[in-house]
C-alpha cells in the first residue's frame, strides 16, 4: 500500500480511537449511552494532541527532517499546548462560577473541556505510536 493511504488511514484512526475510548469512559460512568458522546472535548486521550503527533510522526517518517517537518511540528506544538491551556483557563472560570451559583447545574459541563498533562501526554503517545506501526506494516 502506498505511504500516503497508510497515512490517511493513521489520520482517521487517531481521530476515531480516542473518541470511542471517551465513549466507552462515559457510558461506563453514566450508565447510559449518548449521542452526545461522540463529539466530547477533554478526556483520555487528547485527540488533539493524537490527531497532530501522528501527523507530525507521518511527516517526519515519509519525508525525513525537512522544512516542511519542521513547520508542522511546530504547528503540532501550538495545538497541544492550546489543548492543554484551555483547561488551566477554563478550571480558573470554573471555581469562579461555582462561587457565584453553586446550584447552577451547567458548571459541571465545564469539566470536560480541555485536558490534563496526562491526557495530552497519553494523547501524543498514542498518536505517534498509532502512526509508527501503521507506516511500518
Amino acid at each position: 500500500m502506498e505511504v500516503i493511504y497508510k497515512i490517511i488511514i493513521g489520520l482517521v484512526l487517531v481521530i476515531v480511537l480516542p473518541q470511542l475510548i471517551k465513549i466507552i469512559t462515559e457510558t461506563s460512568k453514566t450508565k447510559k449511552l449518548e449521542f452526545s458522546y461522540l463529539f466530547i472535548d477533554g478526556g483520555m486521550p487528547s485527540s488533539h494532541s493524537s490527531f497532530v503527533s501522528a501527523l507530525s510522526t507521518a511527516i517526519v517518517m515519509a519525508e525525513g527532517i525537512t522544512i516542511l517537518s519542521l513547520i508542522t511540528l511546530a504547528f503540532s506544538a501550538v495545538i497541544i499546548r492550546d489543548s492543554f491551556g484551555i483547561r488551566l483557563e477554563v478550571g480558573k472560570q470554573k471555581k469562579i462560577l461555582e462561587k457565584l451559583d453553586p446550584s447552577d447545574s451547567r458548571i459541571q459541563k465545564l469539566r470536560r473541556e480541555g485536558h490534563t498533562i496526562l491526557q495530552v501526554c497519553a494523547g501524543i503517545l498514542f498518536g505517534f505510536i498509532l502512526m509508527f506501526l501503521i507506516l511500518n506494516l
